[in-house]
């Protein structure tokens, strides 16, 4: 996995461009929560193809919503504390529908 850091990346902290690609904010660049929940989108890539995994993200809601919470439920074996904050982003950040109550649900599975 390559990983580029730049400031331009203003809207996240991270971001999986390609299976093998992912951009990172410099201020984040040691996070290895967020290197675990961008790798887990890298395999999701890989698995669905990345074509159909981009249509699918931003045309189907329920697909978002699964790579999501799969991906910050790695995010929480590094920052097992990280719940409330991660149920707010998958909330907020997403266009999912859910509030932070359904999406910490979610994330404990």
């Amino acid at each position: 996995m390559r990983i580029l850091t730049t400031p331009l990346l203003f809207w996240a902290d991270g971001m999986t461009v390609a299976p093998g690609l992912v951009l990172l904010h410099p201020r984040v660049r040691g996070d290895a929560g967020l290197l675990a929940h961008e790798a887990v989108h890298c395999r999701q890539m890989r698995e669905v193809g990345l074509l159909r995994f981009w249509w699918l993200y931003f045309s189907c809601r329920a697909f978002r919503l699964w790579a999501e919470v799969e991906a910050y439920r790695v995010s929480l074996r590094y920052q097992p504390g990280g719940i409330r904050h991660f149920a707010r982003a998958l909330s907020r950040g997403y266009l999912l529908g859910i509030s932070p109550e359904q999406a910490e649900k979610l994330l404990r599975g």
